[in-house]
């Protein structure tokens, strides 16, 4: 996933997973010369961002590491919060993954970053794929682990943890007394992540073993995915607002902008 000189962006939230990885990563540099550089985005959710952000921020500081924050509100105008203010019939998660997404990518190119590290472990990475498959989503599905299409805009992401479970990852946090707050986001009750979650957790309570099947599964048909898809016309265009990729004329990050103007 890291090859030599490279200059990985981390995105850090603060929360266990991330800072597990940050630490991992600083570790590895005594064995591989690369760079790290900390990325944050500040969502603006009162009661729970602020906190990890300063965890964020100490971990950062603590290691040596040169840590960059991005906010909601000063690249799209409006905090998550104040976003739900005028949309409150609608699922804060929708919104939130499309932003999330752009920024990090958008802030992993602005410091010239050759990939972008993110902390999704095991569990996620189940819930993931079964989200795509349930959602009828092939096309989510197969780009999961990285774009059918690439382009120079697009930083490629890696998942250093993506076969560690959530649990280990929680044991390791606390063996190693990370000051992680295990509170988790405020909006995330309303999401359908939520319902895979508590679904995949019964069934590897039954039957040990299920996530990383789910996971080994996909990646082994990972790449008969890809050549299925991309036998299909997949065309890439630039968005004609703010000239980012994007699979229509208009990006879904520009259409939420002018939602939230309206």
């Amino acid at each position: 996933m890291i090859n030599k000189n490279d200059r990985i962006a981390v995105g850090l939230s603060g929360g266990k997973d991330s800072v597990t990885l940050l630490r991992l990563l600083h570790r590895l540099q005594k064995d591989l010369p690369f760079e790290l550089v900390a990325i944050t985005i500040d969502e603006g959710i009162a009661g729970y961002r602020s906190k990890t952000l300063e965890v964020a921020e100490q971990e950062a500081k603590n290691l040596g590491i040169e840590h960059k924050i991005f906010s909601y509100k000063k690249e799209v105008g409006l905090s998550l919060d104040e976003i739900m203010e005028k949309k409150q019939e609608k699922i804060p998660c929708s919104y939130c993954g499309v932003i999330r997404r752009r920024l990090l990518n958008q802030a992993a190119r602005e410091i010239h970053a050759d990939k972008l590290a993110v902390g999704h472990n095991l569990d996620d990475m189940a819930q993931s794929v079964m989200m795509n498959i349930m959602r009828n989503e092939p096309l989510r599905l197969a780009r999961l682990n990285e774009p059918l299409i690439q382009d120079e805009k697009f930083v490629s992401r890696i998942r250093p943890l993506l076969r560690t479970p959530e649990k280990e990852v929680a044991i390791y946090a606390i063996l190693n007394d990370f000051p992680i707050d295990f509170q988790e986001c405020p909006y995330a009750r309303h999401a359908f992540r939520a319902h895979v979650r508590e679904q995949l957790n019964e069934t590897e309570e039954r039957y040990p073993g299920t996530k990383f099947k789910i996971v080994n599964s996909f990646l082994a048909i990972e790449d008969a995915l890809k050549k299925g898809m991309s036998e299909k016309p997949l065309e890439m265009k630039m968005c004609g607002q703010c000239g980012e990729p994007s699979g229509q004329s208009k990006c879904m990050f520009c259409s939420m902008r002018e939602e939230f103007s309206a």
